[in-house]
Formats: structure tokens, sequence, C-alpha cells
């Protein structure tokens, strides 16, 4: 949230932030020229090369931007309004390995194309803009473009599916990060609030709750999968069917909880040598509760997006408030989320 002082410094004002669903606004037509003339949005000295950009063979895809840090590296920047943003990481991976094998030679066109389109009216050499590039780096030794694209996924808001996702890519190698945009709305005017929120100190303590669960693993041959969440919470007695169940944790930015509201709840359906079930309040229709999940977070998203994957028992509680994934995580006892 933001505070604003009066200039007699006597009184303070809470503004709370705002969609850009509320607002109107939109990813192509306004973040993305947000990023496009001041790239330092995203915390870091880039030169924006491309936007739109859709040279891929045999493919319509289209890049938002693409953009070179002093280092050398391409970076795709990938752009969602909402935390609703499903597979938001698979296409952006799915760029990166496009656009892995770019040289400076090679991108040197594209970058002419959008200096003409964009910046410059008088008309711009082809070796001005290639030296443009190289002149941007600051490696001393730069010659060609590595062939490790960075990611940043730009969004209002991450869900726990896209965040466990990226937090995992980075342990594998891969460099991506999220940077979260928080709009609000003073005196008339749009406020940004751009944060990093991976890679953070939160992200460090992932990696080494990962290292650890590994190396127990490792000590233990192995062993087994975990088993369903709600099964081990029937196992352990601390659930049992007819008990009501409640979807308000992590949900999306766009999600409001209402206790009154039939879509928020649901009772579990316990079938022996079955999987269990939930129940829903508003149709009375019995689904696996991932599945349940995703059906609501669909049907409750402005433009009926798809959220992708979702894991229901990080969404649902107990009515007393505990989290069904956390709830069988303490049984087993241990505190890691995978």
């Amino acid at each position: 949230m933001i505070f604003i002082v009066s200039q007699d410094l006597r009184s303070v004002e809470k503004t709370s932030q705002i969609s850009f669903a509320n607002l109107n606004l939109w990813e192509r037509q306004h973040i993305e020229e947000w990023i496009r003339k001041a790239p330092d949005i995203l915390g870091e000295d880039l030169l924006v090369v491309s936007a739109e950009f859709d040279r891929f063979s045999g493919s319509q895809d289209r890049l938002d931007v693409l953009a070179v840090d002093r280092q050398g590296n391409l970076v795709v920047v990938e752009i969602k309004r909402d935390p609703y943003a499903g597979y938001a990481d698979l296409q952006a991976i799915r760029y990166a390995a496009m656009v892995s094998a770019m040289t400076v030679e090679k991108l040197a066109p594209h970058y002419l194309n959008y200096l003409e389109k964009y910046v410059r009216k008088d008309r711009v050499t082809l070796e001005e803009a290639k030296n443009q590039i190289v002149e941007f780096v600051e490696a001393e030794d730069f010659e060609e473009l590595t062939t490790k694209p960075r990611i940043i996924l730009c969004s209002e808001g991450f869900s726990l599916e896209i965040t466990t996702t990226v937090l995992w890519l980075r342990q594998c190698g891969v460099d991506i990060s999220c940077i979260q945009f928080t709009p609000y709305q003073v005196e008339g005017k749009i406020v940004i609030v751009p944060t990093k929120v991976i890679p953070l100190q939160t992200a460090e303590q992932y990696q080494v709750d990962i290292q650890k669960k590994q190396e127990e693993r490792a000590r233990q041959g192995g062993g087994p999968r975990r088993r369903p969440t709600l099964q081990i919470l029937i196992e352990k007695g601390l659930i049992k069917g007819g008990e009501k169940i409640l979807l308000k944790s992590y949900l999306p930015s766009h999600i409001k909880y209402k206790e009154s509201d039939p879509t928020f709840s649901g009772v579990l359906v316990v079938t022996p040598g079955q999987s269990c079930k939930v129940r829903w309040d508003k149709d009375q229709q019995e689904y696996a509760i991932s599945t349940l999940t995703w059906r609501i977070f669909r049907d409750l998203h402005p433009e009926k997006k798809d959220p992708g994957g979702v894991n229901g028992n990080w969404h649902w509680t107990l009515e007393s408030g505990d989290n069904l994934w956390d709830l069988a995580e303490e049984a087993l006892g241990r505190q890691e989320r995978i």
C-alpha cells in the first residue's frame, strides 16, 4: 500500500491498491508500452530491441518485449495483466528457446526495425543499429550474445503454481525472475509500484529446503512419493466425510472470499476404496478437489482465462482456517512445499 503525506506533514492517508482490470488497463496496449518506453521499471538497465517480436520460423507466437542486458544476455519479457496467467512460465520458456540462437548479426535488423518504428524518425543504418547493441553491453571482451536468454515475468500478481515453478527453474539454472506491478490511483493519476518478488530471501530459503529434501531422500535411497493430501489427512484422522471445507487460501488477487457465497464452500465425500471428493455447495455435484478449484478460478476470472495447473489442496481450508496442504505436511512431520 501507499501512504500520502500532506505538504504540511500533519496528515497521512492510506491508498489501497486497485487492479489493472478495474482500471481497464491491458497487457499490450498499456503495460507493454510502459516497459518499452521505460525498461528500468523492471529494476535494471535494459536496451529494448523489439516489441511484439514475431519473427519465429513456423510459429505465429508474439514475444511481448525482447531486450539486451549489460552483460550481453537476451532478455525475454513476458507480460500478463493479472495473476490468472495460465502457462505464462511455459510460454516464456518457449520464447527463450526460440531466440537462444540469436546473434548480434541476426538481431541487428530487428533492432533497426524497432528504432525506425518507435524511436528515431531519421534514417538509421544497419551498422549503426549493430554498434548500439555492442556499445550497450559493458563487458570489455563482449563478442557475441550468450545462448542462455534470461526471462522476466511481469504481472499484477503470481499464482502459487507459477512461483513454485519459477523457483524450481532457478534451481535448475534458468535465469528467470518475477516482477510484480502493483497499481494505485492517486489524485487522478495511476501509480505503478514495481517489486521483484523472485528472487528474494524467501527464494533462497526455498533452495535450502529443496537441498535438505534431496539429501534426506539420498540417505533413504530415494523414498516413496508423497501420497495425496486428502488421503494423508483421512488416514491421520484429521478430516472425515461430511466435513465442511472453504476456498479461501492463496487466492488470486481478483478473487475475494465471500463467507455467504456457496462458490467458496463444499463438503468432503469419503467413499472406501475411492479417492476423496468434494461436494460443491453451489451445485451439489461431486468433484476432485483440484478439478473444482480449476473450474472456480476459471469461472471467476473476468475473461474466463485458463488458470493452468492448479493444486486444490493449497487453496482449501478447514473451518478452523488450517490449509489442507500445510496440515498434511505437518502430519508427515515436515514443513516443506513442493
